[in-house]
């Protein structure tokens, strides 16, 4: 299986030390070039380990923007994992953020959060309880609302 990341989910997961959940769950594991540079901007959060972890990840679209995307409001990493999300024949698309997926939605795009990421490994016994790891995000920066954290909560059965 495919997945192609976008940024904010990469930091989610490097914040919880749980990069490496994407190669136990995805035989391939794609960051576009965009979104590797926005991740690994001096400074940011978690760049020297997203820097770390994306080596052999890497992927520049060749057409970095279809026709689809023309004229639209997405970021240019976003931009970029839905043009490889297409190229590759990718089976999921990693993206967080509101806008990237309501638009990969409306086109057909299979999507997956860094919280189904965490689901998901637990489903798979690669990780044992989601709460720790949802605790460390809510103290981060990373924006939880309290339905989606209930939510992920239940669907974890913890």
């Amino acid at each position: 299986m495919i997945i192609v990341c976008d940024c904010s989910p990469l930091v989610a997961l490097a914040l919880c030390d749980q990069l490496t959940l994407l190669d136990a769950l995805f035989n391939n594991v794609i960051i576009p070039e965009n979104v590797y540079a926005e991740a690994t901007i001096a400074g940011k959060p978690e760049a020297v380990k997203i820097a770390a972890y994306a080596q052999g990840k890497v992927v520049r679209a060749a057409n970095p923007l279809p026709a689809q995307l023309q004229g639209n409001v997405l970021g240019k990493g976003e931009t970029e994992a839905i043009a490889l999300y297409w190229e590759k024949s990718a089976d999921y698309l990693l993206v967080d953020e509101d806008k990237g997926r309501r638009f990969a939605k409306t086109n057909g795009i299979t999507i997956i959060g860094s919280l189904g990421i965490l689901l998901l490994a637990k489903e798979k016994s690669l990780i044992t309880s989601v709460r720790p790891f949802i605790h460390i995000l809510r103290a981060s920066n990373i924006r939880i609302a309290e339905f989606l954290y209930q939510s992920i909560l239940r669907l974890a059965k913890e």
